[in-house]
């Protein structure tokens, strides 16, 4: 162990979370004109978890990719947002989707979108876990009915929603 340390490092820590995922970004190339459409692909690799990422229904990683201005603020219509995860019901009695990555795969975003201007524009690609999602929604389903108990069910909320965290951020200038 590092250091003597017997530390459960898991998916609330970013940076065991970056050892195990390697994130690439590119675009079809440099430089852009008006009207061009603007290709670019983003994966993540699970190249050292060893097991599927995330590896169970409490995480989600939310892949984000738009078009921004030179002040960083988005462009209308240009996002796309993809979820990864093991997606179940607040009962755990239904599986909607299951987007984990297994160890060794990888899960790929195609963003495509043509540009009206290029001029200080930039795709941005941002990849946040939430490594409490589930019991996010598992609290504000709780809160609906809650009578005693609702600080508590509400303080439990917000340290769930507070735990979210940015692993990766890249801008690319598109002119």
């Amino acid at each position: 162990m590092p250091d003597r340390r017997h530390l459960w490092r898991g998916i609330h820590d970013p940076e065991m979370v970056r050892s195990g995922v390697t994130i690439t970004l590119a675009t079809d190339r440099q430089h852009y004109r008006p009207d061009d459409e603007v290709r670019a692909r983003l994966a993540i690799g699970n190249t050292g978890v060893g097991h599927h990422f995330p590896t169970y229904v409490t995480p989600r990683v939310v892949v984000r990719m738009a078009l921004v201005d030179m002040h960083g603020r988005e462009l209308r219509g240009s996002a796309e947002e993809h979820d990864i995860g093991r997606n179940v019901s607040v009962d755990l009695m239904r599986e909607r989707s299951d987007t984990r990555i297994p160890a060794g795969g990888r899960f790929t975003v195609e963003y495509r979108r043509r540009l009206e201007r290029t001029t200080g524009i930039r795709l941005r690609a941002v990849v946040r876990v939430e490594p409490d999602h589930f019991y996010t929604g598992f609290f504000e389903s709780l809160l609906n009915g809650a009578g005693e108990g609702s600080r508590e069910i509400a303080a439990a909320l917000d340290a769930s929603r507070r735990s979210r965290y940015e692993l990766y951020r890249r801008d690319i200038p598109l002119m």
